[in-house]
């Protein structure tokens, strides 16, 4: 499992409504906890993904289980103010808590405000 952070070159700061489609996840890992614990059975979990704006939770999506290729299509709507990480972050839903980590990643605000598209793409 890898954590990928995008840094940040200056420190914009977005005020506004954020608008995030969770769209899907292909090709997720199964957690080294999970494959130690299910040895007999097919690498698979059960994820679901944070939002966070500058560590601040906002939202998550609903749990798709035993996938690893999930498909949420899930929208997100929040007001924010001098915002400068976006962060999005799969969990495990583990039977157990706590839930495993999966993957993330953080997105600058100043890479999406540069963009002169209102829509931003991001995989």
């Amino acid at each position: 499992n890898q954590r990928v952070v995008v840094p940040s070159t200056s420190s914009t700061m977005f005020t506004g409504t954020v608008r995030v489609k969770i769209c899907e996840a292909t090709g997720l890992r199964a957690t080294d906890k999970h494959r130690k614990f299910w040895q007999d059975a097919p690498p698979i979990i059960d994820p679901y993904v944070l939002l966070d704006v500058d560590q601040n939770r906002l939202n998550r999506t609903s749990i798709k289980p035993k996938t690893l290729d999930p498909v949420w299509n899930e929208t997100f709507t929040h007001d924010v103010q001098s915002a400068v990480m976006l962060g999005l972050t799969v969990f495990h839903d583990a039977a157990l808590p706590p839930d495993d980590f999966v993957a993330n990643c953080r997105i600058p605000f100043e890479e999406l405000v540069r963009r002169e598209d209102d829509t931003n793409d991001f995989w």
